[in-house]
């Protein structure tokens, strides 16, 4: 399974990427909004962790776009807020789950696994054209 990480605290970033590699899950990451939306049209993933307070751009505005811009991948916020408000405003842009931290490791992966196991499956590892296949998982290339 493929995760986005946008996350922009490095100390919490590193610990969700060892939670997940863990539970044998891909992350990808990155601390950056506006990489992220990049990476999220770019790339197939199985799910986008978002958190809201990211430093160029604001969590609400990256899931608007993405969402604006046709991507279907699931999105679980991760924030430290508890309000309320937010919570609307996040599945009103179109989040499919919103987790506050701090939260439990097994919790997540659940959350994940459920998401996933809801929206259109597992994205796929290896791209193939002719005689090509790329494994993005591995970062390689066979012909």
């Amino acid at each position: 399974m493929r995760i986005l990480l946008v996350e922009d605290d490095p100390t919490v970033s590193r610990s969700i990427e060892m939670m997940l590699q863990n539970a044998n899950l891909n992350v990808y990451a990155t601390d950056l909004g506006e990489e992220g939306m990049d990476l999220a049209k770019l790339y197939d993933y199985d799910l986008i962790l978002l958190d809201l307070n990211l430093p160029d751009i604001n969590g609400f505005d990256v899931l608007r776009r993405l969402r604006l811009a046709r991507v279907e991948t699931p999105i679980l916020i991760l924030t430290g807020s508890d309000d309320t408000e937010d919570k609307v405003r996040g599945f009103g842009y179109g989040a499919d789950d919103y987790l506050t931290k701090p939260f439990h490791r097994d919790e997540l992966i659940a959350r994940i696994h459920a998401i996933v196991r809801r929206s259109r499956g597992h994205a796929q590892s290896v791209i193939r054209i002719g005689p090509l296949a790329v494994n993005l998982d591995a970062k390689s290339v066979e012909v």
